[in-house]
């Protein structure tokens, strides 16, 4: 018998199957944009997540992220997260850390490589909503287009802090990263994101799994759903996201 989560996301595949099938006999061609890490566009997401811990322990973000194309290759982002901490005995809401991104795409054929570096602003209010800390991490990646309708992604993250409150403590973190996707010409998609993490301070491991499904609604807008969980030393027991996104034509 299939895990609620591997439920959901059946539940997800299908709605997703039938809007695309619906929206497609309006439109032949409606490729999913912004999908695949090597699409360089401009765009506005709107991001609703729910995280489930161990300890009963629960956060709730809304973030923000805007994306601008500078030119053909280079491209750069903001995201702002608004967060809610609840665990027992203690709740707090606020303002979370704001990320920063810039990033190069070079295509060359079926493979596209991809360079970026990432700031992170401790902007958050309180000390369970953000890190403490400044962040400098450089991204390396490349996608692999296996066809017209599907692609693999394989990156590297490093998370440095280099700066902040002296008494958080530093962060040194190594973040392989494999992302798989189907896409329609229909205007739906599916992919499954892995996410490993070693933390070299707390000498701990971490494995982030988790499944995506998404649809166009129209050439300028799309809509996903995300579910996962998390093994090895990971606390946390689930993820259920849903991302809204307006795209500039």
């Amino acid at each position: 018998m299939p895990c609620p989560a591997a439920r959901m996301l059946i539940a997800m595949i299908a709605s997703v199957t039938l809007l695309a099938d619906a929206s497609g006999q309006e439109q032949d061609d409606q490729t999913p944009k912004g999908v695949n890490p090597k699409d360089n566009i401009t765009k506005i997401d709107l991001i609703y997540s729910r995280e489930a811990f161990e300890g009963d322990v629960r956060i709730h973000s809304l973030s923000f992220r805007f994306d601008r194309a500078l030119d053909a290759r280079w491209g750069a982002n903001i995201e702002l997260p608004l967060l809610r901490f609840e665990a027992p005995g203690l709740t707090e809401s606020g303002m979370g850390d704001a990320q920063f991104r810039l990033r190069y795409v070079n295509s060359q054929g079926l493979l596209a490589y991809i360079a970026a570096a990432e700031l992170i602003a401790p902007t958050a209010g309180d000390d369970v909503l953000g890190s403490g800390k400044w962040q400098v991490n450089p991204v390396v990646g490349a996608v692999l287009a296996l066809s017209q309708t599907a692609f693999v992604y394989a990156g590297y993250k490093h998370i440095w802090s280099i700066a902040g409150d002296n008494d958080r403590p530093d962060i040194d973190q190594s973040q392989p990263r494999l992302l798989a996707a189907i896409t329609s010409h229909k205007g739906w998609w599916v992919l499954g994101d892995l996410k490993y993490t070693r933390d070299h301070e707390a000498r701990t491991n971490l494995l982030d799994m988790e499944a995506e499904a998404g649809t166009m609604l129209s050439p300028s807008m799309a809509i996903a759903a995300r579910v996962g969980t998390s093994a090895l030393d990971s606390t946390r027991d689930s993820k259920l996201s849903v991302n809204f996104r307006y795209i500039f034509r």
